[in-house]
């Protein structure tokens, strides 16, 4: 199963260009400089927070909530560039690099060691922002030059951007039970577990004797009812923390699942 890059090669990032709170699905590896204002990413149990000046490389794969945050005298904005899978391919064999596959592969988002080629690299993108056009032939020698900088400074990466393995299968109940308050859909989750659709249907309800659907539905439900009643949080952000999109649809749902509303087991 495939996916295909979905977002320009280099972006620059803002809070009108990107909603200031959210979540996200990285299909390529990316690496990324924080220019202004904070960036807060939780994956899974793990939060990172990214400071004016700091630079970070997402590997692909990731599933991800962001909270951006711009600061007094400035505005958030972050520089990305992604690699995907024919550049890096293309890569690998110029130069001959191999991945070992010895790494942590929970292990997604990674702060990188502050140096001047970043600074200077990322100065050198002004021309190409705030979206990149792909087919200007100076966007892939851009990112080539980013990778070749991340590799001779965290020579250890190489085993990250050269592993081209899909996701192998994996049990399903721990996956789910860590990510279900994702936005993903079905397509996704059997990818990231190693699954056909069908297969991972057929999986699925075996597990959990339900669809994937109910399950996720619920399961999300039961842990709102649980943020707003035990933990004290407000419906307004236990919606968002659950994976709901929309708050009146949140509120539809909770009061026909516990015959009250979450309004009213906020008070």
């Amino acid at each position: 199963m495939k996916y295909q890059q979905k977002r320009p090669a280099i972006i620059e990032a803002t809070l009108d260009y990107i909603s200031p709170h959210g979540e996200n699905f990285n299909v390529e590896h990316q690496f990324a400089y924080q220019v202004s204002g904070t960036l807060k990413i939780i994956d899974g149990q793990t939060t990172n927070i990214f400071s004016e000046g700091g630079f970070r490389f997402i590997a692909r794969n990731h599933i991800g909530r962001f909270f951006k945050e711009s600061q007094k005298n400035s505005e958030f904005r972050s520089i990305s560039v992604a690699f995907d899978k024919e550049l890096l391919k293309e890569m690998a064999e110029e130069y001959g690099f191999v991945s070992n596959k010895k790494y942590d592969k929970s292990l997604h988002v990674i702060k990188l060691k502050p140096e001047e080629y970043y600074i200077s690299f990322f100065n050198s993108l002004k021309s190409f922002l705030p979206v990149s056009d792909d087919n200007d032939p100076l966007v892939k020698i851009k990112q080539k030059e980013a990778v070749l900088m991340l590799i001779k400074f965290c020579p250890e990466l190489t085993d990250i951007l050269f592993d081209f393995d899909e996701p192998g299968k994996i049990p399903l109940a721990p996956f789910m039970e860590q990510n279900y308050c994702y936005n993903l859909k079905l397509l996704r989750f059997a990818y990231l577990t190693g699954r056909s659709l069908s297969a991972f249907k057929r999986d699925f309800e075996k597990e959990f004797h339900t669809t994937p659907g109910k399950w996720i539905h619920n399961k999300r439900l039961d842990q709102a009812y649980y943020l707003i009643k035990e933990k004290g949080i407000a419906p307004s952000n236990a919606y968002i923390e659950v994976g709901f999109e929309d708050l009146s649809h949140f509120s539809d749902a909770f009061k026909k699942r516990f015959s009250i509303s979450p309004s009213h087991l906020f008070l």
